[in-house]
């Protein structure tokens, strides 16, 4: 790849990432499937837990989701009547070769919702594949490296 190439990949896969956290900040879940690869894996183990504090008290851990269907359907379930903000900062974008590239975001989030109030800040790790279409998100790893969860 050019070096014209390589940023305008990268500058891509940045694009992705913001429309990933404006989708579901928005609840535009279509425009979610437009993110995720259709064989991709999320795995948001790590969504509520304080790598002090452990999990909080009540919140149960779910396993990674995969396939494209299922993680749009997890996210909108989960956010479908909450108020939240997701931002993205600084990623880190390294292309492997001109179809696949892996990225470390940076992140905090906010999410209010019903009985509970969350604030979370840590790292998206994720691969990316390009399909036909464009570029998708094809692992997505959540880590976290603060988490507060308050009762309403």
């Amino acid at each position: 790849m050019t070096d014209i190439e390589t940023l305008l990949a990268i500058e891509e896969i940045k694009q992705l990432k913001a429309r990933y956290f404006r989708s579901i900040d928005t609840k535009e879940f279509d425009t979610l499937r437009t993110v995720f690869a259709p064989d991709a894996t999320f795995d948001f183990r790590e969504a509520l837990r304080d790598p002090v504090l452990g999990t909080p008290e009540g919140v149960t851990e779910h396993e990674p989701v995969s396939g494209l269907e299922n993680i749009v359907s997890y996210i909108g379930g989960a956010l479908a009547t909450a108020q939240s903000a997701h931002h993205g900062h600084t990623p880190e974008i390294e292309l492997l070769s001109d179809t696949t590239a892996r990225g470390i975001h940076p992140m905090e989030d906010t999410v209010l919702n019903g009985s509970f109030f969350f604030r979370g800040y840590g790292h998206y790790r994720e691969t990316y594949v390009k399909l036909a279409d464009g570029w998708r998100i094809h692992t997505s790893q959540l880590t976290r490296l603060l988490v507060r969860v308050e009762s309403r």
